[in-house]
């Protein structure tokens, strides 16, 4: 509640037609002011006439079914005031003391002396959240498995290509040992290759996805598209991996045998 007051028990049907509405609405329709006191038309339609309402509180945007929706102008009325009654209510209770779900029998049973004919359900608010998140959390799932996976296959290719260049440099390499190259000067000049391919990997990359986070903006929550620190640490992953792949050819490749190298 920003400003004014809830609902209470004196907001009957017979009573002045009230209101509560939330911060959107406020920009929307009233240019952000504080609308305690404005009256606006409400329910207008040729079968019913207007109704003049007195925005009487001001409360905050909530989120209800989506954390990636946008608030809409949301309008709350008091339930006495209904022209018809609803067919479905949430209704939500906290508990003052203890875990909320020792209420559960207590509750129904107080609902159910009001009415025997309706039907109840009783679920806690983290039940709700992660049904509502379900969509979101399989999408995550799915992208974290095919990135995993491109990133072994792409982890596997770099190592292919790399045992490829060192098996066709064999020879070369064991001259250059023959000749006085140290094992450290064969790995850099293996490893230089591999951060030739790395570098230009990661800067294509880069590039391709500040373009297409535009794309993948909507289903992203609690993180820009083009967040620094999530483009900054892929490409410290991507990196790794190259480093990891090209290291274990170039050890091998700075083991190699000179003498068997000039015999062959």
């Amino acid at each position: 509640m920003l400003a004014g007051r809830d609902f209470t028990p004196a907001d009957t049907a017979s009573s002045p037609a009230v209101v509560i509405v939330n911060e959107t609405f406020a920009r929307r329709f009233l240019n952000g002011r504080n609308p305690i006191g404005a009256r606006i038309l409400f329910e207008a339609s040729p079968a019913r006439p207007e109704v003049e309402r007195e925005i009487v509180g001001y409360v905050a945007d909530s989120v209800y079914r989506s954390i990636r929706e946008f608030v809409p102008p949301t309008v709350y009325l008091p339930i006495p005031q209904y022209r018809e009654p609803p067919s479905g209510l949430s209704i939500s209770v906290k508990a003052a003391a203890g875990s909320p779900a020792l209420l559960t029998k207590s509750l129904a049973a107080a609902l159910l002396d009001v009415n025997r004919s309706v039907t109840i359900t009783l679920r806690p608010p983290a039940e709700q959240v992660n049904a509502s998140l379900i969509q979101d959390r399989l999408v995550a799932m799915l992208s974290a498995f095919f990135g995993g996976l491109a990133l072994l296959l792409a982890g596997l290719g770099l190592y292919g290509v790399t045992s490829y260049a060192v098996s066709r440099r064999r020879s070369e390499i064991g001259v250059r040992m023959a000749l006085g190259a140290a094992p450290g000067r064969v790995i850099r000049l293996v490893l230089g290759r591999v951060g030739l391919l790395v570098g230009l990997g990661v800067g294509v990359g880069a590039a391709v996805s500040l373009w297409a986070s535009t794309f993948v903006s909507a289903m992203l929550y609690g993180a820009q598209p083009r967040d620094p620190v999530t483009l900054v640490g892929a490409a410290v992953v991507l990196a790794s991996c190259g480093a990891l792949a090209g290291w274990i050819p170039a050890r091998r490749a700075s083991r190699i045998d000179p003498a068997r190298v000039l015999r062959e």
